[in-house]
């Protein structure tokens, strides 16, 4: 009962004082981390396993399609605009065969 009564008058005191939180300064981010590093890694001819070792799991199952593995990256500051990276994976009998990133 004590602990509801504290976190009312925190509230309370927040309201009557017009504290708000800036959203404008949030960081939001979303999907597979994409750093240029680990795509420099890459190689064509790698197997799967190697790929899905150095990369992760794509975000995107391949539901259809399990020789595509997509992954994108989103993040954006507050309101502003979101700045979106992609990546593509192929892969032709196992191997990775093209690699297709848009920064």
């Amino acid at each position: 009962m004590r602990l509801g009564t504290i976190f009312l008058a925190i509230a309370l005191t927040l309201t009557l004082t017009n504290c708000t939180y800036d959203f404008s300064r949030r960081y939001v981010q979303q999907g597979n981390l994409l750093p240029k590093s680990t795509i420099e890694r890459l190689r064509i001819g790698m197997s799967r396993e190697d790929a899905g070792l150095l990369m992760g799991n794509s975000l995107l199952s391949p539901t259809f399609n399990n020789n595509r593995w997509d992954y994108v990256f989103t993040w954006r500051k507050g309101s502003g605009k979101p700045e979106i990276r992609n990546l593509t994976l192929y892969f032709t009998n196992g191997r990775l065969s093209k690699i297709e990133h848009h920064p």
